[in-house]
């Protein structure tokens, strides 16, 4: 957090965007602090936490899914899965063909998925410019970053709820190859 400015004056249309930069950023940080203290403060690795988020969203995912959506190596994937597996958290089922297996959660795994987007949006339920982030997700997809990274701990239920429509997907649709 910066001292206080000893000479006010009007921002530049420079100075402007590098503040919006920067209080955005600040924002980024502060906000996968919290996510990151409450996975911990129930145990769990930040990683560990998106993981459950996503096979309570998508049942039946591959490991290689989550392993693209987490942005994890294989190994590190194989590691965080069988931790999750000996917490009684989730399974492997067989999958659509031999070489994969289909994640699910077991009731256990299931409640800690609810209990984290509660969380999730309890901590960050506080957040009114919801047109603004839209459009900046909208624009994260279009310069080219992978809107599964993006949504990987979302709770697509609340994304598009009501007359709501997610911005992420809404933008990846757009695309033109999104064929």
């Amino acid at each position: 957090m910066a001292s206080s400015p000893t000479h006010a004056r009007p921002a530049q249309h420079g100075e402007t965007a590098a503040h919006l930069r920067n209080v955005l950023g600040a924002l980024a940080v502060a906000a996968t602090d919290l996510m990151t203290e409450d996975a911990q403060a129930g145990g769990y690795y930040p990683a560990e936490h998106a993981a459950i988020i996503l096979v309570a969203t998508v049942d039946g995912l591959s490991q290689e899914d989550l392993q693209r959506r987490l942005g994890l190596s294989q190994p590190g994937t194989t590691r965080l899965v069988d931790r999750l597996a000996a917490r009684g958290l989730l399974t492997r089922a067989p999958g659509p063909d031999r070489r994969t297996n289909a994640l699910r959660l077991t009731t256990a795994g299931a409640r800690e998925a609810e209990r984290a987007l509660a969380r999730r949006h309890e901590l960050l339920g506080q957040q009114a410019a919801v047109a603004l982030i839209g459009r900046m997700l909208a624009t994260l997809v279009r310069s080219g970053r992978s809107p599964w990274r993006i949504c990987r701990e979302c709770d697509q239920a609340a994304c598009d709820a009501g007359q709501c429509q997610c911005p992420v997907d809404a933008a990846r649709r757009q695309l033109p190859d999104s064929g």
